[in-house]
């Protein structure tokens, strides 16, 4: 069974006629059903318990980002939407309170929270960008009601750029970043940051990756979003910290079948995301997201000899993003990209040969 760590679910265990024992969850003890199973439909299952528990004089999370929509909810400006308006703002709503309801006012208004936010929007806008738009709307709407209010002291989110007029494409993590990131992080999100880093992957695809893509020398996958086939040849840091955690996941009763796992070892469901935030403000890192790791990876390569028709392959960029990234850290002139360009390396099936010493320093 899944452990439910939402406030006051109540659950029950019945066995069924063909002899198999199911679960039901309720709201609270008493109160109305939860329909969906915790773990196959986690978010859902979280969007219903909150919608459910809104209306309860001790409804949960006090002083969270849910009280806040509580209030937000009976606002003058919410009621006064037009029903078309509306529905755009309870898909967003209903998104926001799943993924911070217990984000706390003192968290909202700290230093950092900017980044958090907007981690969780770049993310969505990898796939959905005016849905990641119209989020960010409705957070920034909601945080000021907040503000107005008196129950936050900071709005985290005074001015935000949408992401069809601008991209993150040009930020990468420094040596100093990862350096911090890694002395400070468990080891399960320390392999989460070298594997995006040195293969410049997408975090749905990395969190999916399977054991079997790797075979000791490189990772093998098939990108969901553009359904390429790449190969990436693993770094000799990469390699050691990937043959240590293949290891350690060997000797366990019941070995994870993915490559990133949780602290108990098994796969990351939708905890990957609160997790990683918590790390980043752990660590001290601000303005920069795990989505830019990609971009990191495109440096690393640069580093170590690959062109930039190689890394568009690998990462799925654009030949002109790639080249942007590059020219923004690296080159002064567009005759040095020329020079890259005209490089001749050895490369099979778009592995970098010279990625694999993992010698970037």
């Amino acid at each position: 069974m899944v452990k439910v760590e939402l406030v006051g679910v109540h659950s029950v265990k019945k066995r069924l006629a063909d002899g198999s024992v199911k679960t039901y969850y309720y709201a609270w003890r008493g109160g109305p059903a939860i329909k969906f199973d915790p773990a196959k439909e986690r978010r859902k299952f979280t969007e219903e318990y909150l919608r459910l528990t809104r209306e309860r004089d001790d409804a949960p999370y006090q002083g969270c980002m849910a009280e806040i929509i509580r209030g937000y909810l009976k606002s003058p400006h919410y009621r006064d939407l037009k029903p078309s308006t509306r529905e755009g703002y309870d898909f967003a709503i209903r998104a926001i309170e799943s993924e911070f309801y217990d984000m706390t006012a003192k968290q909202i208004s700290a230093p950092g929270t900017r980044s958090i936010f907007l981690q969780w929007r770049d993310e969505m806008a990898e796939t959905h960008k005016r849905k990641a738009d119209l989020y960010m709307s409705v957070l920034q709407r909601v945080l000021w009601y907040a503000l107005d209010r008196e129950m936050i002291e900071k709005h985290p989110l005074e001015r935000v750029t949408k992401v069809n007029d601008g991209t993150r494409r040009d930020i990468i993590w420094s040596d100093d970043d990862i350096a911090t990131f890694k002395a400070k992080a468990r080891e399960p999100l320390v392999r989460a940051l070298l594997l995006a880093a040195w293969t410049g992957q997408r975090q749905g695809d990395l969190l999916a990756l399977t054991w079997s893509a790797y075979d000791g020398h490189a990772i093998r996958l098939r990108q969901s979003k553009t359904g390429a086939h790449v190969a990436v040849k693993v770094s000799a840091e990469l390699k050691r910290i990937l043959d240590s955690a293949k290891a350690v996941n060997a000797k366990q009763e019941t070995p994870a079948a993915t490559i990133l796992t949780n602290r108990s070892g098994q796969p990351w469901g939708s905890g990957f995301k609160s997790s990683w935030r918590k790390a980043m403000a752990a660590a001290g890192i601000e303005g920069r997201t795990f989505h830019d790791l990609r971009g990191t990876f495109v440096t690393l390569a640069y580093r170590n000899g690959a062109s930039i028709r190689e890394i568009a392959e690998i990462t799925g960029h654009t030949e002109k993003d790639a080249e942007t990234i590059i020219r923004k850290h690296y080159l002064v002139s567009s005759a040095a990209v020329e020079k890259i360009e005209s490089r001749t390396l050895t490369v099979n099936q778009g592995e970098f040969s010279k990625l694999a010493s993992g010698d970037n320093e």
